[in-house]
């Protein structure tokens, strides 16, 4: 045994006495872990981890727990991925088994197994529900956890993790704040029995600490220079999402990971969580025990696999995001990261190993060649409409209409819309206001109306992303997107509601608006006819995203693409209405504002953007009417910015 692990509570420290030999010692207090401490010298050990506790200590005594048990009836599904290893299989689920909360699904998914272990060890608990992916893949077995879930929480945890207790109650207190899409937690080793285990802890473990910590856009802006480290949110033994974020982000990309390049399916879903604009939360409360390999030939095909996936996952994340930054940290960040570990070696750091050090530079390179070979697999995020969608939504006294208020720097003319929606003559109005890193006198203005509204802030997301975001703190049945700078007439919520009372069926109901100057004096009414997907393939004829009511349950199988710089509502609407009847009449619903910072003054780039979604369109077109519509919306286009431009440049 190289190092015995001992786990003892904070009361029992200051009498702690060690015996001789090495050690790694937990400190902790009643359920929540503190710290720990690599021991050498049983004569040091009280003061190591006195150190090693005491941000923990001091973060607790200040905040308490993080964990914060809310009833929303939500429910979780525990997905465990699982290849030939069914007697670690079978300690895992008992473990799971012996929870103290047991109000969950679980799901045991036999990736490409040889032979049926693993089935004939899951029909000793009646309680799993059994899937069999023939395909080889820890990112498809994943992703087949995730289609066949019916939780609003997916829990993912490997088949070689020991479960505590208190996990499955501690995963449901981990979702209370509505921005999470993904929490993780501390991965405790259990055992350091060999070398092998040893080194794997020391430079390459899962625990990511003991103090919590919140992953938001504002983390993901800050090392977009030169790489989001992803891998920082935690580890794929010990982690959890809303099912809502694999139709917000899509599913985990199934080139990566076990089966594929090798690594870092999980820290590219976490990257692409915190590109949408959303929350990564690191719990150490949230903790499971890990068996680490424990051969160092285990450990060294470990190391290269890590490498391997972590140089995919860089490809793969620059392919969806276009960051830079993954670019900068592959080229210029690792050959200097690894020229170093060299230098060292020849220096005699005894902490280095030549046999290492080699064979993750090799991963490396096969990372950078198996993407180059598949990188024409992008991800394909097939999703099945939802046949619920295609029911009826009723209008009742009691339905509550949403009204969405993305803001960034637009203080001056928030009021305006914010009276706009609480002045609305249909009362059952809630009022949500995304404050999107706002510079100005933003928050003031909100702040004012107190309970009246529902703020939130967060750190520079996007337009798209802020909407997202504000349907996901929506409560209503129905949704309307408001531009700050743009208000809402008093009868526009009654309006389109009475419409939809009309047309059940309808994905959207939409309506005409006005145009206004900075001031608000009227300029022009503008009203183009229109008739569903075919003419919204021409152009689009609703002009103004807030005169648009939508039904609430179309998100997130529909939401505003964060990849768009503009054209996102074009994009979303035309996506709807591909699938759905919309209704367009020609009432006047808002105003629309014209000012100087109207994102619509870029001609070229409107230009650019509007051919770009109607180009995302090519692959669904299902006829010749359908492909005609849209060169004849591709012309349209060019000959409406092409005017603009003309006529503004007299």
């Amino acid at each position: 045994m190289l190092y015995k692990i001992s786990h003892v509570q904070l009361t029992e420290l200051d009498s702690l006495v060690l015996t001789a030999g090495h050690q790694y010692v937990v400190v902790w207090w009643n359920n929540i872990p503190l710290g720990h401490a690599w021991i050498t010298q049983p004569e040091e050990a009280r003061e190591k981890l006195r150190v090693a506790i005491q941000p923990a200590l001091d973060y607790y005594r200040e905040h308490g727990s993080s964990l914060h048990t809310v009833n929303t009836g939500e429910r979780l599904s525990v997905v465990i991925c699982t290849r030939n290893r069914p007697h670690s299989l079978a300690v895992c689920l008992q473990s799971l088994l012996s929870c103290t909360d047991q109000d969950f699904e679980l799901l045991v998914i036999d990736n490409a197994p040889d032979d049926d272990a693993t089935y004939e060890v899951t029909r000793k608990f009646p309680a799993v529900k059994y899937v069999r992916e023939k395909r080889k893949g820890l990112d498809i077995a994943r992703n087949t956890g995730a289609r066949t879930a019916t939780g609003d929480l997916i829990a993912y945890t490997d088949d070689d993790v020991k479960i505590p207790a208190n996990w499955i109650a501690n995963l449901k207190a981990c979702f209370s704040d509505p921005l999470i899409m993904a929490v993780t937690g501390l991965v405790i080793p259990a055992s350091l029995d060999t070398y092998a285990q040893y080194i794997f802890e020391k430079k390459w473990g899962f625990n990511k600490g003991y103090l919590p910590r919140l992953f938001d856009h504002r983390y993901f802006l800050d090392h977009s220079v030169y790489g989001v480290p992803a891998w920082d949110v935690g580890a794929g033994a010990n982690m959890a999402f809303r099912k809502d974020v694999f139709l917000l982000a899509g599913f985990f990309d199934e080139r990566l990971d076990v089966g594929a390049s090798g690594c870092s399916g999980d820290s590219e879903m976490w990257y692409r969580v915190l590109a949408e604009g959303w929350n990564c939360y690191y719990i150490p409360e949230l903790y499971v025990f890990h068996e680490h390999r424990s051969s160092d030939t285990g450990l060294r095909q470990q190391l290269f696999s890590y490498m391997r996936g972590h140089v995919s996952a860089l490809l793969v994340q620059y392919e969806n995001y276009q960051q830079r930054g993954e670019l900068r940290r592959l080229y210029k960040g690792l050959p200097h990261y690894y020229l170093k570990r060299l230098k060292q070696w020849l220096q005699r750091n005894h902490n280095e190993s030549l046999r290492h050090i080699m064979m993750e530079i090799k991963g490396c390179y096969s990372g950078w060649r198996f993407y180059n070979a598949h990188k024409q697999f992008q991800r394909q995020d097939i999703t099945v409409f939802p046949s619920a969608l295609q029911q009826p939504v009723p209008v009742t006294e009691q339905s509550i209409v949403s009204v969405i208020i993305p803001c960034y720097n637009h203080a001056e003319y928030l009021k305006q819309a914010i009276d706009s929606a609480l002045g609305q003559t249909w009362k059952q109005v809630e009022v949500i206001v995304i404050d999107d890193g706002s510079t100005d006198n933003t928050a003031a203005v909100c702040a004012h109306y107190s309970t009246q509204i529902r703020y939130t802030r967060v750190e520079r997301v996007g337009l798209s992303a802020a909407r997202n975001i504000g349907v996901q703190l929506s409560k209503g049945q129905f949704l309307i997107f408001l531009d700050a700078d743009d208000y809402l007439y008093a009868g526009a919520a009654e309006l389109q509601l009475y419409y939809f009372k009309l047309y059940p069926h309808a994905g959207f109901i939409s309506g005409a608006h006005d145009r206004v100057d900075k001031s608000g004096a009227f300029l022009n009414t503008v009203y183009h006819s229109g008739d569903g997907y075919l003419s919204l393939l021409q152009g689009n004829y609703i002009g103004m995203e807030s005169c648009i009511l939508y039904r609430r349950d179309l998100f997130f199988h529909f939401h505003f693409d964060t990849r768009l710089s503009v054209c996102e509502d074009y994009d979303l609407n035309l996506n709807i209405a591909r699938h759905l009847f919309v209704f367009h009449h020609n009432n006047r619903i808002a105003a629309y504002r014209i000012h100087d910072m109207n994102m619509s003054t870029n001609k070229t780039r409107m230009l650019k953007w509007a051919r770009q979604v109607l180009q995302k369109q090519l692959p669904a077109l299902q006829n010749e009417q359908e492909r005609l519509a849209l060169q004849q919306g591709l012309n349209n286009w060019t000959s409406y910015y092409t005017k603009r431009n003309q006529h503004e440049n007299k």
